[in-house]
């Protein structure tokens, strides 16, 4: 069945087709950017309570690490719903391509997939040089 065409693909069962997997990584994506901004969150939070500046210098370079890669994940899965969604946007009959024309192609999901992920990364990345090079340092506490 690797010589199949989709359109005969779709008739047989179990049927997988462009819409559910635009549905499923558009899903995906959104849970994935969720948990990218929960981690974000707690690096934040975890600088903001760091009780001295080692532990400061621990927690902004494993937490910018670990949020670039995340960040790589959120990329791809952009990457991948980008595909599909032009493969659905060919179709002038599908009914992601009537409502994308409706809308005059503007569309505000590159910023989950790209924009926002690279905003924070890029502020932690600032925040771990500067951390390591001295000029942030962890407020006195009485």
């Amino acid at each position: 069945m690797p010589n199949i065409v989709p359109e005969e693909r779709d008739k047989l069962p179990p049927v997988w087709d462009m819409s559910q997997e635009r549905a499923f990584m558009e899903n995906l994506l959104g849970q994935r950017f969720n948990f990218f901004l929960i981690f974000f969150s707690l690096v934040i939070a975890g600088a903001l309570n760091a009780r001295s500046q080692v532990h400061l210098n621990i927690v902004l370079p494993l937490g910018n690490l670990i949020c670039w890669l995340l960040s790589l994940v959120l990329f791809r899965s952009q990457r991948k719903l980008d595909l599909i969604l032009k493969k659905l946007l060919a179709d002038e009959t599908h009914p992601a391509s009537i409502i994308d024309m409706g809308a005059n192609g503007i569309s505000m999901r590159k910023l989950i997939g790209y924009v926002i992920p690279i905003i924070c990364c890029s502020a932690l990345t600032v925040g771990t040089i500067l951390a390591l090079c001295g000029r942030l340092s962890v407020a006195v506490r009485p």
